[in-house]
């Protein structure tokens, strides 16, 4: 059987690189490729749209001639063709992005404003409830601040930073952690909370309300296309084949 893939000096058959395919888990992704593909095909991108986005594509990568695009085209081991080709394809995803989605973004921001607004917060944490009411007193009776205490007690990681951690979305916290924050109010400290392992010394220093500007519209696109790409595999490696052969386990969602 004659070789369907080269790569450097192996090269492989159908027979060789259908195994491999299972083996590193790469259904899921051809999976979604193709989908991505079917989803696409009917967008159009015309000439200028195509230029304007090879110029942007030049400044992210740092091109600034052509001999610099060749090298570059070289190692990756692509031809002009194929760049032609990746450029549009994220010019068709693109617009189908816009056109399933745009509608959906502002009702998806009001479900998601409590999970994207961002905190800034003070934190200590500890192993031992005796030290940390001891840290809590010292701090409500202002006789020291987190920034003097946080280096000498905490035991994470921001006793490197002062106590201080953030901006981060409440979303992407522990939810004890986030539920705690949003009962502050700016510079008030929480009593020791128990997290887990950890006794905690909390205090809000302020909250970021999140914006619906075109920053945020493009990060909630994105969202709901994950989303939907997520799904959209599952359904499809989940569907017995003809042969009725049970077909590769879908990968953990990242």
């Amino acid at each position: 059987m004659s070789a369907v893939l080269q790569i450097g000096d192996t090269s492989l058959t159908a027979e060789q690189l259908l195994p491999l395919i299972s083996k590193y888990r790469l259904v899921p992704q051809l999976a979604k490729e193709m989908i991505i593909e079917a989803a696409i095909k009917d967008y159009e991108i015309t000439e200028t749209e195509h230029q304007d986005a090879r110029q942007r594509f030049c400044q992210q990568q740092q091109l600034g001639n052509e001999q610099d695009l060749d090298a570059w085209l070289q190692q990756q081991q692509l031809g002009r063709d194929d760049l032609k080709e990746l450029i549009d394809r994220e010019l068709q995803l693109r617009k189908f992005k816009i056109d399933k989605w745009e509608t959906q973004v502002e009702s998806h921001f009001c479900q998601r404003k409590s999970q994207i607004d961002r905190v800034v917060f003070s934190m200590i944490r500890v192993k031992e409830i005796d030290v940390a009411e001891e840290i809590y007193f010292r701090l409500v009776s202002e006789e020291a601040s987190f920034v003097e205490l946080a280096p000498h007690y905490s035991e994470g990681i921001e006793a490197k930073t002062k106590g201080i951690s953030g901006p981060v979305e409440l979303g992407k916290l522990d939810p004890i952690l986030a539920n705690a924050l949003i009962t502050l109010q700016p510079l008030e400290v929480l009593p020791p909370l128990q997290i887990g392992e950890w006794w905690v010394v909390l205090q809000l220093e302020t909250i970021i309300p999140a914006q619906l500007d075109e920053e945020m519209r493009q990060y909630l696109t994105e969202e709901l296309f994950n989303q939907w790409i997520y799904e959209e595999v599952q359904k499809l490696l989940s569907t017995p084949p003809a042969s009725q052969q049970p077909v590769l386990a879908f990968a953990d969602k990242n």
